[in-house]
């Protein structure tokens, strides 16, 4: 009797043990109600602060790949910042007002729209770039290089959202030499 008793004891103590660990465990819903409650539960803000959960609304989306800073000539100290394309699409039920490209905080483009859901930007349109001085070496981020630039590429739409994007760009180095005629003094 007392085996019996054992088997018994054994089979039900495991049959526990997997209760108890899948009711521990629970559900993601049970976690999720869990999570909620404890949050409703929490302490209000300090300072008056309100604490209230805000829905983003849906903003323009600007596809613009890295740009490129080429120096055609060398000992010219000119240099030239240019994208292959800038594209700028508005969320949706919107329209595309306007398009812009700063360069160290200096507007350099402005593109306008016209009851249209995106605007394409072709690195031609702004050929042969956006005129910078290249810098000495090690004017910029780099040992090596020139001067570093800034930019900013917004975008604004109907809705009165807008979308940037921003980013740096390195010139490569450019030594401008300059040969001043030797004159002699009366």
């Amino acid at each position: 009797m007392s085996r019996k008793l054992l088997i018994v004891l054994l089979v039900s103590f495991t049959l526990l043990a997997v209760w108890g660990t899948l009711a521990v465990q629970g559900s993601p819903q049970d976690e999720s109600a869990l999570a909620k409650a404890a949050a409703d539960a929490a302490l209000p803000p300090a300072d008056g602060e309100i604490s209230r959960t805000v829905d983003s609304p849906a903003i323009s989306f600007i596809d613009s790949p890295s740009p490129t800073c080429y120096r055609p000539a060398a000992g010219t100290g000119t240099c030239y910042i240019t994208w292959n394309y800038l594209n700028v699409t508005a969320s949706s039920g919107q329209y595309i007002i306007s398009a812009t490209v700063s360069i160290d905080n200096n507007l350099r483009a402005y593109f306008a729209g016209f009851f249209q859901n995106s605007m394409y930007i072709p690195g031609d349109m702004t050929a042969p770039g956006f005129k910078m001085t290249c810098g000495m070496p090690g004017s910029g981020l780099y040992a090596n290089m020139g001067k570093s630039y800034s930019y900013t590429i917004r975008a604004r739409e109907t809705g009165g959202l807008s979308a940037a994007n921003y980013g740096s760009v390195t010139c490569p180095a450019d030594v401008v030499t300059v040969y001043l005629p030797l004159t002699r003094k009366r």
